[in-house]
């Protein structure tokens, strides 16, 4: 297979890869009330707990105004607290509410019993290998790897 073949193979795939996870998803996130984007920023403070609005909006890939739109709508479904900083008060930080590290706890537990459920299905091999590339194509996403190919992965 030729890697323009891969690539379109890789094009169809992923879709149907992510449509998948949504599907699976999609049920707490129905009953929680919660959208990616929330979810997302939920693993961002998870991750950076006091992380300021701006590192939020940079990881997010967001203007600033939508990541306050969005720690909004967050705020009020009770699941991330806003502070500032006693050193400078222009500095808005995010935290997890007690709620909104029982939902990460939650989503965490249901990802691992999904991907146990598929990891199940395929050999120890097939699992290593599947990772290690997975990890390689994250790498290239990176920072360093995209100062070294200007900008493209």
């Amino acid at each position: 297979m030729t890697s323009s073949q891969d690539a379109d193979r890789l094009m169809e795939l992923l879709p149907k890869l992510m449509r998948g996870i949504h599907a699976y998803e999609r049920n707490f996130f129905t009953c929680e009330n919660i959208t990616f984007p929330q979810l997302w920023a939920l693993d961002f403070v998870h991750e950076h707990p006091r992380c300021t609005m701006h590192q939020l909006a940079t990881a997010m890939h967001s203007r600033q105004s939508t990541a306050t739109g969005l720690v909004d709508r967050m705020q009020r479904l009770n699941l991330v607290r806003r502070e500032r900083r006693r050193s400078d008060r222009r500095v808005v930080c995010v935290s997890l509410s007690e709620k909104g590290r029982s939902m990460v706890r939650q989503i965490t537990d249901q990802r691992r019993r999904m991907i146990r459920r598929l990891f199940s299905r395929m050999s120890e091999r097939d699992r290593r290998q599947y990772l290690d590339i997975l990890g390689r194509l994250v790498e290239q996403f990176s920072e360093p790897a995209r100062a070294r190919t200007g900008g493209h992965p």
